[in-house]
């Protein structure tokens, strides 16, 4: 079945199971880093807000012999498991005292979203091609979190400047999202044992990045919820504190948009050897909307500055060759 009409037919069976009291479209949404995908809007009368499930990968599924019929199933459950919470009250999001306490930031890449980039608020620094976005955090569950991209339009609405913004998103994500720095091997060893895995030595850690041991060891920054905490970096002192408690200069591996590697600098850190490693773990193991860069940053301690240590030629979105 081609791609157009897989996408009709389900958004007719959708329609046939639900009823007349729901309304279906299907809409282009662009992602991060300009991953476009195909969702099936779903809404119901009287309610105020429609999710949207994407239909993508569920081609795929179909492709490789998934009847539709399970499809169909596979959307419901989905639409039926992830409502909008019932204490989620949408007239919040149009009272600006409100906006401003649960405004928040994350950082992405910049030049693989300049499209984007045009439409929304944002902070950029150039020199690391990185730049900070603005969303309304609307509701945390235990494995996903509601956010809402906050466009140029929205400020107009809201009567906020872009200053009264950026100030919000300064105090309100280290409030909501506090930073967590642990070493690499022990959120490692914690992913298997939720996983139910043989517990991970440090040993198979440094298999896994293919380097020659490294002392001091990796550690991992992120947020308490593991979801945009690559945003952490630039959280007021984070980095200056952490390189005063390891007596050294930062170097910092983008791991994704969720969060980053940090190594206190060495002479036996090779940082070309590094920047191989990021490249190759980018391509083929972090999906395209959530990586963040292929370069490798550093932290001078004398200058409370961060600057690239190592510039990659290869966009984000470049597939292995």
């Amino acid at each position: 079945m081609v791609y157009e009409s897989f996408l009709e037919t389900i958004k007719q069976s959708l329609k046939e199971r639900l009823g007349s009291e729901y309304t279906l479209s299907i809409q282009p949404i662009t992602k991060n880093n300009g991953l476009s995908l195909d969702g099936i809007c779903i809404g119901r009368t009287g309610e105020k807000a429609a999710p949207t499930i994407y239909l993508n990968q569920f081609y795929n599924c179909h492709m490789e012999g998934v009847p539709l019929d399970e499809i169909i199933n596979d959307i419901l459950l989905l639409y039926q498991t992830n409502k909008l919470p019932d204490e989620v009250h949408l007239n919040d999001l149009t009272s600006p005292d409100h906006i401003k306490s649960r405004v928040i930031y994350r950082l992405i890449n910049e030049s693989a979203n300049q499209a984007q980039l045009s439409q929304i608020p944002h902070i950029s620094y150039p020199a690391l091609d990185l730049c900070l976005v603005f969303s309304i955090y609307v509701h945390e569950a235990q494995d996903n979190l509601l956010t809402a991209l906050i466009l140029n339009s929205h400020l107009k609405t809201w009567n906020l400047s872009f200053g009264e913004l950026q100030e919000a998103a300064k105090l309100n994500t280290p409030r909501l999202f506090p930073a967590r720095i642990r070493s690499l091997s022990e959120v490692i060893k914690d992913i298997a044992i939720k996983s139910s895995q043989e517990e991970i030595c440090e040993d198979d850690l440094l298999d896994f990045f293919d380097t020659e041991p490294l002392s001091p060891p990796m550690y991992v920054l992120s947020n308490h919820t593991g979801i945009s905490g690559a945003a952490c970096m630039f959280y007021e002192d984070i980095l200056k504190d952490f390189a005063a408690c390891t007596d050294s200069d930062l170097i910092i591996l983008p791991s994704s948009i969720h969060e980053v590697l940090i190594i206190p600098n060495s002479k036996n850190v090779s940082i070309e050897e590094l920047a191989e490693t990021v490249f190759a773990i980018n391509q083929e193991e972090v999906p395209v909307e959530d990586r963040l860069s292929n370069h490798i940053y550093f932290y001078s301690r004398s200058t409370d500055q961060l600057s690239v240590a190592f510039t990659s030629s290869v966009s984000i979105g470049t597939k292995n060759p």
